[in-house]
């Protein structure tokens, strides 16, 4: 005899447990009642939910013909211009199908993602386009099993079977800058970048690392320079201070390069701001190249020699997708959608063959 039971649905007075608080403010809430809680239980609310797997709908469902006609975009921040070429594209896109979006800023913050979808799930708006800070992927996998169609473009954790992955071409966007340095006579080169917690910088590192080892260049650990900034910042200038904190631990380190890869244009652009604190001149004494291709690129002196990612075609053809997945009620399974990445040659990368 099987000894299988069937499993109970998660109700409110659950979540109350979980969260140290009376059910009646759960209800209050997830309902966004308005009734005055604190922003700490509040978060302690929707973790649980989350975790729990608590739905509003007794069904537990998104339901597909009774929808909420808008997507639910949610990116680190409003402050990077890649992302918003992406909401850009998904918005422009999802406009002319008939859909409104909905756009959050989860400002780099784990809780604050999950509270977003968690909020997604209850309205039951059925597409969900996510630039994930999470380590876990647990919170989206709620989302889809849900009924939702998820679309992620960046993240903490390897690409998910069961939801659409677009991006550029990473490692391949790397291979191609690594190239073109090396074709205007570098071999000393750095790879500048945040922690590599993201699935993303990996790849680009990996791609990096595979193109100078495809010319027989030798990499030291130290040649990838990470830097996490964990001051009191503001948020449009995060990046860019961390591109000029990076510059100053490179110039710390005994090795001397002539030429450095940043993660990003904003980074790209904060090293080059580091590096003329230092009267070290970009690109006669070093040159930079940056990945995006955002328009803070053309704006700076010398302009920016850059990958373009294509963001906006990225967010167009991803919704296009999503969109069509969902009015067709189809899954998402094992489907990756990938952009070739383009070289940009401006201003900022000398050829020291001469």
């Amino acid at each position: 005899m099987s000894t299988n039971k069937k499993k109970r649905r998660v109700v409110i007075s659950d979540v109350a447990k979980a969260a140290g608080c009376s059910p009646a403010t759960v209800s209050r809430v997830l309902s966004n009642s308005g009734y005055p809680v604190s922003e700490e239980l509040k978060q302690r609310i929707y973790e649980a939910a989350s975790k729990l797997g608590y739905l509003s709908d007794p069904n537990g469902r998104i339901l597909r013909t009774a929808v909420n006609p808008s997507v639910g975009i949610i990116i680190p921040s409003f402050q990077n211009p890649f992302f918003s070429q992406i909401i850009m594209g998904i918005v422009h896109l999802a406009s002319k199908r008939g859909y409104t979006s909905v756009v959050y800023s989860s400002q780099r913050d784990p809780a604050l993602e999950r509270k977003y979808i968690f909020d997604l799930i209850q309205k039951q708006i059925g597409c969900l386009f996510l630039c994930s800070v999470d380590d876990s992927p647990d919170t989206l996998k709620e989302y889809i099993s849900s009924g939702g169609l998820a679309c992620v473009f960046e993240s903490n954790f390897p690409p998910l079977s069961e939801a659409l992955n677009a991006t550029a071409d990473m490692f391949k966007a790397a291979q191609i800058a690594t190239e073109y340095l090396i074709s205007q006579g570098h071999k000393k080169i750095a790879f500048l970048t945040p922690p590599l917690s993201r699935y993303s910088r990996r790849q680009r590192v990996d791609g990096f690392k595979f193109a100078m080892s495809m010319h027989g260049l030798t990499i030291d650990p130290e040649d990838v320079i990470t830097v996490s900034y964990e001051g009191d910042i503001d948020e449009g200038l995060y990046e860019y201070t961390i591109g000029i904190t990076l510059a100053q631990k490179m110039l710390k380190q005994k090795k001397k390069y002539t030429a450095v890869i940043a993660l990003n244009d904003l980074i790209a652009c904060g090293v080059i701001a580091g590096l003329k604190q230092n009267n070290i001149r970009v690109p006669d004494d070093i040159s930079v190249i940056g990945f995006d291709d955002i328009p803070n690129s053309v704006m700076i002196s010398p302009q920016l020699t850059t990958i373009r990612l294509f963001g906006e075609v990225i967010g167009q053809r991803a919704a296009q997708m999503i969109i069509d997945s969902f009015e067709s009620n189809e899954r998402i399974n094992n489907i990756t959608l990938t952009v070739n990445p383009e070289l940009v040659i401006r201003e900022s990368v000398r050829d020291i063959r001469k």
